[in-house]
């Protein structure tokens, strides 16, 4: 048996975790237009704990100053709904998802860097005619799949990570080389067996070749991971890439020569994930 089947065989067996209640109601509301105020809040009833968690991050200064907010309908004015939506997401997934074999800090920062950073491209992005909300969302989950090949294997995983950050290569060349597959199938695996959309799970699979898929969010994605990678904002593998195809600006209708501007916001970006870390 090749060392492909054998990694395939355990990834077919490993028990994948269910996914928190709150996440599989929030996503159910990433696909409808107007969500309310009243629709997060059911949500969050959900988990106990929740309400008093995005209370305490709609008052840190990553979120921006100003007076105390005490109640959620104020939070929501604050942050809007949508904003308070991906809080929610993202303290649920943070606090649900820790990988066994290597430190969850610097995979949830890159995460949540990501997930912001696309937000942030979305609104420059001048092919678009309509902003899609599951974009940050898909920004948090690109690399999920690395805690579904820590669950998997274990040690072993431990041993592929490690070359990642020997040799600064990207992750993705080494898992294939180590394993046979990457996070990003094994990722795109774990959405399909919890019925995620298919536009989340194309978001997670393609992420590093987005021109495999007609779908923005996707590249939009790519950019933003690329763009924090190349910041040292990266999941602890090393690699800090140079360059990222034309193509992708050209097809998003961002310039490139926008990057400085891009990147002065990712130190933004950063602060706010480093307080959804913090509350989490």
């Amino acid at each position: 048996m090749t060392v492909s089947e054998e990694v395939m065989q355990r990834l077919e067996a490993v028990s994948f975790p269910t996914p928190p209640a709150v996440v599989v109601r929030l996503v159910q509301l990433l696909s409808k237009d107007n969500v309310t105020a009243g629709e997060i809040a059911d949500t969050m009833a959900l988990d106990a704990s929740m309400a008093t968690r995005v209370l305490q991050l709609a008052n840190s200064v990553a979120l921006g100053a100003g007076s105390q907010v005490d109640s959620i309908p104020e939070a929501v004015l604050r942050v809007g709904v949508e904003g308070v939506r991906d809080i929610v997401f993202s303290l649920a997934m943070v606090g649900a998802m820790r990988p066994a074999h290597f430190d969850y800090r610097p995979f949830w920062r890159h995460s949540l860097a990501v997930a912001f950073t696309a937000q942030s491209l979305q609104s420059r992005a001048q092919h678009l005619s309509s902003p899609f909300p599951e974009t940050y969302t898909a920004g948090l989950l690109h690399d999920i799949g690395m805690l579904v090949l820590d669950r998997a294997l274990g040690a072993q995983y431990c041993d592929v990570l490690a070359a990642a950050r020997t040799t600064a290569r990207p992750l993705s060349e080494i898992e294939h080389e180590m394993l046979g597959t990457d996070h990003t199938l094994a990722g795109g695996r774990m959405l399909e067996i919890w019925h995620f959309p298919d536009l989340l799970v194309d978001a997670v699979r393609h992420h590093h070749k987005p021109w495999v898929t007609g779908h923005v969010v996707t590249r939009l994605v790519h950019l933003a991971d690329f763009i924090c990678n190349r910041q040292g904002i990266h999941h602890g593998s090393g690699h800090f890439p140079q360059s990222c195809a034309a193509r992708i600006w050209d097809e998003l209708g961002i310039d490139e020569s926008e990057l400085p501007g891009i990147v002065a916001s990712v130190q933004t970006d950063l602060a706010r994930a480093e307080a959804v870390l913090a509350t989490a």
